[in-house]
């Protein structure tokens, strides 16, 4: 099994950070790399599918929401290097205009190494966790921080 995780500090509230988040739609337009996202049904097993600027596609399950604890869990459908892979993504306040966002994902690699499988996943949540801060702190859809 394969691990990864990324934490990223976030200047707004947790309430803020949540209303991007815990839309699975909505959260798409934050997402590096996304130029587009398409939703199929609401709440847990809602299915979205990401394209990407290149075209190519990533399509995901919405498996658990809980919104009091500010926290969503999805598979990854698409044929990857990954399989079984779940990612959770879950808020936590450190104060009134800061917050934590963790991004974790678990996976069985498929035809690659572990290690160069958990490199490819920790990058992807890299790369995202920063976007998501930039999205936010800019005051993306509208948001009140």
């Amino acid at each position: 099994m394969s691990q990864a995780a990324s934490q990223t500090i976030i200047n707004a509230s947790a309430d803020c950070i949540w209303r991007v988040i815990g839309d699975f739609g909505g959260a798409c337009q934050c997402l590096f790399g996304v130029v587009g996202c398409t939703v199929e049904r609401a709440g847990v097993g809602a299915v979205r599918t990401l394209t990407n600027a290149d075209g190519s596609t990533i399509v995901e399950r919405l498996e658990s929401l809980d919104q009091a604890a500010r926290q969503l869990s999805y598979a990854l459908l698409t044929d990857t290097p990954f399989r079984n892979c779940l990612t959770t993504m879950a808020v936590r306040r450190l104060g009134p205009a800061q917050s934590e966002l963790e991004w974790s994902a678990t996976s069985e690699p498929d035809g690659l190494p572990e290690g160069e499988a958990t490199d490819l996943m920790q990058a992807a949540l890299a790369a995202n966790g920063p976007a998501l801060k930039e999205f936010v702190e800019r005051g993306g859809a509208g948001l009140a921080l």
